[in-house]
């Protein structure tokens, strides 16, 4: 079942994000410790008052990002809102916008060891 922002919350670049999210958090020490526990609250806020997750997607915004993780966050959270995922996914007529977005998400989880860095094959 897809959310209203773009993708699953079951995906799987989504739950590895959010996994190693939560870890950097439970350490305490994180360099965007500030960013991603923003982007916690904005997630346990995303079926509650729009006035809210207007404000924390505000704050998510101008907190700038010091690490990979930081900006794959920031990243996925675009990515969710406008549905580049899906767009990248669905792209019939050739390379568009999304997958350009998609592309630089998936570096930035490859680069905070997320994701495995020797990935072969097109780009999605």
């Amino acid at each position: 079942m897809s959310s209203s922002h773009g993708f699953s919350p079951n995906d799987a670049l989504y739950a590895e994000l959010l996994r190693f999210a939560v870890a950097a958090l439970a350490s305490g020490t994180h360099s965007d410790h500030a960013l991603l526990l923003l982007h916690e609250r904005y997630r346990e806020a995303e079926d509650r008052e729009a006035t809210l997750r207007k404000w924390l997607l505000r704050s998510l915004i101008s907190t700038p990002a010091r690490t990979p993780l930081g900006v794959a966050v920031k990243l996925t959270v675009a990515c969710r809102l406008d549905g580049y995922l899906d767009a990248a996914q669905e792209a019939f007529d050739g390379p568009a916008g999304s997958h350009i977005i998609v592309s630089a998400l998936i570096d930035s989880l490859a680069q905070a060891q997320l994701l495995p860095t020797n990935r072969s094959g097109p780009r999605h």
